[in-house]
């Protein structure tokens, strides 16, 4: 009883560290660096970043949550399912920091030092999460939930300086805040290894052999999954800083559209994140999961609708408050951007509903193809339309995989799609877009206009019994 509690404790503080600190990098300091920069020294730095996240399955392959789950079941004394992984983990941290290297050198890549502080951000966020795999398996939740946040904290802080303190305003460069994300990282390892050491986990650290071919064929669904993922989400940016005839100043714009979308997806993370476990063990006891899913979905859904609305009806006045560079162009580019969370906001429920219930594999065809879709698209826009060829391809490829992993999720477990509430997103779309248009267009306050959009969205929910008062207060 005492290790749930602490588990949901530390699951609360989490959530609330994470909603805390991560809008405050993405809005306080990552959009004030593209301010001071500017459009075109950030876009090469977003491209590039975006490159290092396409490849960031080679550092894993799964092994981390491999780990977490052996070590979770079995007793201290036992470290024969991480002594071996070290090891891996390293050498394929130098693999991956290769094939990086090679990919920027054949699309002749000019910036090779943020080539390289790129990949130490991600050699080096990839190890801190195999080190929590550890401090989580063992049931120190506490010590996880800070640790989640401690490099962003220290960029915060650091950063924060650089960029708001006007003695030291016009030091920091786009190569200094990538070195800075590496270096805070650096230092989230080094107190993650002292968290292990204070708590006598280090012993699953040693360094010897190699893992097993069932270690990475058990592991490898999750990988791919994590790849594929990662190239539907990303490569658009390279595509475009590679490809456009103004690839760097395009991908600013799209940096800064991309980095609204970005923050509003992270709700549809943690939903997932909470949902995979819970639909695990009901599906284990043969339990109804058809009211989890619609929930998740309605929430998600709805929030969506609501944001990419807001986003279109009103952003020449968030780009306005947001950016230095606020242009027809932008604004275009940040209207169509968000429109492609409703698409990742049905996956989220869908594929983890197909995660959860052994059907990755299924799940990884139809995020290979949306991928390849998303791809072709941008092949054919982006030469034409630049960053907004980019949005196009991303509401396309995600709005069509969702469909489709929906759809295959609803016939593999017999769920409802419940057509209803199909209507009602649609008449809400309608009724937000009508209100949002008249509020523009009579000039109505910003953040009353909001505040308006989503009371409606609250009651239109309650009215049409998405959600249920009653059963919550019941329950």
């Amino acid at each position: 009883m005492k290790v749930r509690a602490s588990f949901y404790s530390s699951l609360v503080w989490m959530i609330v560290l994470n909603v805390v600190i991560k809008p405050a990098w993405i809005f306080g300091i990552d959009r004030q660096v593209q301010n001071r920069v500017g459009v075109e020294q950030y876009g090469i730095y977003f491209s590039l970043f975006n490159l290092s996240v396409v490849f960031a399955f080679l550092l894993d392959w799964g092994l981390t949550t491999y780990l977490n789950r052996r070590l979770a079941m079995q007793s201290s004394a036992d470290t024969s399912a991480s002594s071996s992984l070290l090891l891996a983990k390293l050498l394929f941290s130098l693999t991956y920091a290769i094939i990086v290297s090679i990919a920027a050198w054949i699309t002749d890549v000019q910036h090779w030092d943020i080539v390289l502080y790129v990949i130490l951000i991600q050699v080096f966020y990839s190890l801190l999460l195999f080190l929590r795999a550890v401090i989580t398996a063992k049931q120190f939740f506490n010590t996880d939930a800070w640790l989640s946040i401690i490099d962003k904290s220290l960029m915060l802080l650091i950063a924060g300086i650089l960029l708001y303190i006007p003695s030291f305003q016009g030091l920091l460069t786009i190569e200094m805040f990538a070195w800075l994300q590496a270096a805070c990282l650096a230092i989230a390892v080094l107190i993650a290894l002292i968290c292990l050491w204070q708590k006598g986990l280090l012993h699953y650290l040693r360094l010897s052999g190699f893992p097993s071919m069932k270690i990475f064929r058990q592991a490898f669904p999750f990988a791919l999954v994590f790849l594929l993922m990662s190239v539907h989400a990303r490569i658009d940016a390279f595509l475009l800083e590679r490809m456009s005839t103004n690839g760097a100043y395009e991908t600013g714009l799209y940096a800064g559209a991309y980095r609204l979308l970005d923050a509003a997806n992270m709700v549809g993370m943690l939903t997932s994140s909470f949902l995979l476990p819970f639909i695990v063990k009901r599906w284990s006891t043969k339990e109804d999961i058809d009211e989890v899913i619609l929930s998740g979905r309605h929430f998600l859904v709805m929030l969506a609708t609501g944001i990419a609305l807001i986003a279109y009806f009103m952003g020449d006045w968030i780009q306005a408050i947001l950016y230095h560079h606020s242009n027809d162009q932008a604004v275009d580019v940040l209207r169509w951007c968000l429109p492609a969370l409703i698409g990742y906001s049905i996956t989220h429920i869908y594929g983890t509903v197909l995660t959860a219930t052994g059907h990755i594999r299924l799940f990884c065809l139809i995020v290979s193809i949306a991928a390849a879709l998303n791809i072709v698209l941008n092949v054919l826009l982006i030469p034409k339309y630049g960053a907004i060829g980019c949005c196009l391809s991303a509401i396309c490829s995600q709005g069509i995989g969702s469909v489709v992993v929906m759809y295959f999720a609803c016939q593999k477990l017999a769920l409802k799609v419940h057509f209803r509430s199909v209507l009602v997103y649609i008449f809400t779309a309608i009724v937000l877009g009508v209100v949002l248009y008249m509020g523009v267009t009579w000039s109505v306050n910003q953040f009353l206009l909001i505040g308006v959009a989503g009371a409606l969205t609250l009651l239109i929910m309650l009215f049409t019994g998405m959600i249920n008062v009653r059963r919550w207060i019941i329950r």
